[in-house]
């Protein structure tokens, strides 16, 4: 068995589907290919922070654990921090309304919540052009499983692909969705995401996660959010992390989705969540946990 200790990574740029500039594809080949099958395809939204982590747990995992091995490919921007905060937020975040954004204050001005309502389109984008570009390039890919992964703003952006098209991927990990956004609204997408769901031959997998401790009162403000430690908390008891990520599961369960798992990871946070998400979020999607 091929064994490296660390992942195989290649890169490519993609123009964006809707404003100037490149996207940065990222790819993680698995070490041991099985060209006998179609292989698995994870596609991690926030590649700049996300991508290596789940490079890394799926070499890992694939080859001690006997993981079904799988491609990861990251969608990124190669910004600055300040700039990847805003870049992300018009990509992954649906319209916010005026009220909604104005409540946000000194936060939303921070993510550039002003210039958001691009997720429609970037999920067109990743499944008209990056999912035909990964298959021409890598075609041992070519009908293996496509994943989504999303975290925070990104799971917003998974749920939000879930409810609209709920065949665009076969498994959709769903973590630590920002269900506040727009005061909920992606909540009133059940109705129509019920009647979606039940006219497909097959069901997708769906795995929502969130920290436990995400509804924690914070102590301290990260440098350059311009926010009050009290607006900080207020926001926090708003979003609801803990509580929305739950009640959401349960709607898509009352919804008819049949192969759901639900977690709150009891000893972390936003960010410390992340990796577990990862990592248990692909054994559910590989059929590998109930």
């Amino acid at each position: 068995m091929q064994f490296s200790v660390r992942a195989s990574v290649e890169q490519f740029t993609l123009a964006h589907p809707y404003r100037e500039g490149l996207l940065q594809i990222s790819v993680a080949v698995p070490a041991v290919e099985t060209p006998d099958a179609p292989m698995p395809v994870l596609y991690v939204v926030d590649g700049d922070i996300l991508f290596g982590m789940a490079a890394e747990i799926g070499r890992a995992v694939s080859t001690v654990e006997e993981f079904p091995a799988h491609y990861v490919v990251g969608i990124g921007y190669d910004a600055a921090f300040a700039d990847f905060m805003r870049l992300r937020t018009a990509d992954l975040a649906p319209p916010i309304g005026a009220e909604a954004l104005d409540d946000l204050g000194a936060f939303g001005t921070a993510i550039g919540g002003e210039s958001s309502g691009g997720a429609d389109t970037f999920l067109a984008f990743l499944i008209e052009t990056l999912r035909p570009e990964i298959a021409a390039r890598y075609p041992l890919t070519v009908g293996g499983a496509p994943i989504l992964f999303g975290h925070s703003l990104g799971g917003l952006f998974a749920a939000n692909a879930l409810l609209t098209q709920p065949d665009s991927f076969a498994s959709f990990i769903i973590s630590s969705p920002s269900l506040w956004w727009d005061g909920f609204s992606i909540l009133q997408r059940l109705p129509a995401f019920k009647k979606r769901l039940a006219a497909l031959p097959q069901q997708p997998r769906v795995f929502v996660d969130v920290g436990a401790k995400e509804q924690d009162p914070p102590t301290s403000v990260p440098d350059g959010m311009g926010l009050t430690l009290e607006e900080a908390q207020a926001q926090v008891r708003a979003a609801r992390m803990v509580d929305g990520a739950k009640d959401f599961a349960g709607a898509l369960r009352d919804s008819g989705v049949s192969n759901l798992r639900h977690v709150a990871f009891a000893e972390d946070d936003h960010v410390s969540v992340a990796p577990a998400a990862i990592l248990h979020g692909m054994r559910f999607a590989l059929g590998r946990g109930a």
